[in-house]
Order: structure tokens, then sequence, then C-alpha cells
């Protein structure tokens, strides 16, 4: 994304950027949901680190062209993640719902889309401390 306080939130190349983001963290999602159970490469736990760490500095860009860039996208995704576990329990669910939800709010959700992609971050990082011990 061009992040910047001045970067329109609407533009192609923003939207274009959002778009990929949301459709390769469903297929992380998807890899650690469905990989004990399929053939093929697991990924990795230092891999869904690195991608969480991508998750989050996207949220951050977004927080940042919404003129929130003081926020701490990372604290509030903490805590609706805390919250969405109390009703969920299980990262892999939250993981889906809170992406889901930035996929509907898109760019123009501006910080909520931030702390929601912020929450799939704080999952990734819960599931690959759990790596080795996801079932389906």
């Amino acid at each position: 994304m061009t992040a910047a306080a001045s970067a329109p939130l609407d533009s192609t190349h923003n939207q274009q950027t959002f778009d990929t983001c949301i459709a390769l963290t469903l297929q992380m999602i998807a890899a650690i949901e469905f990989s004990p159970t399929l053939p093929g490469t697991q990924p990795t736990r230092e891999m869904i680190l690195e991608f969480a760490g991508q998750v989050e500095r996207n949220a951050q860009d977004i927080a940042l062209m919404s003129s929130r860039a003081s926020e701490d996208v990372h604290q509030q995704g903490t805590e609706i993640y805390t919250q969405l576990c109390a009703a969920r329990n299980e990262p892999l669910q939250v993981a889906y719902h809170a992406l889901h939800s930035a996929a509907f709010l898109g760019l123009g959700g501006g910080l909520t889309t931030a702390t929601m992609l912020a929450t799939v971050s704080v999952a990734l990082r819960i599931l690959a401390n759990q790596h080795g011990r996801l079932t389906h």
C-alpha cells in the first residue's frame, strides 16, 4: 500500500493491495486449518509469524492512511482478539471472523479495518505458537 497520511484510501493501487492482503491472508489461514489433513507443505511456525508481521504492517498502514497513525492497532487487535476468543474459543475461528470483517469493511473502514487485520495478526501468532498441535 502507499502508506502516507495523505494517501487516498480509495486509490486503485491501495485497493488492489488491500484485496491481495485479504486473499493471501485467507490462503494462510486455510493452509493452517487444512494442511494437517491434506498432502503438501504445512506452513512453518516461522512462516506464520513472518506473515503475521506483514498483516500487522498492513493494518498500521491503513490506520496511517485513515489519519489515525497514532493509534495502537496491535493493542486494539489484541483486545478484540480477547473478546472474540471469549465467544468463539478458537484462534482459527477468530482469525476467520476478523478477516471477514476486514474484507467487508474494506479500506473505507479505516481504523476499524486496521483493527480487524491486527486481530488476524494476533490470531496468527497464537496459531504459530500452537504449531504442531493443530487438528482439523
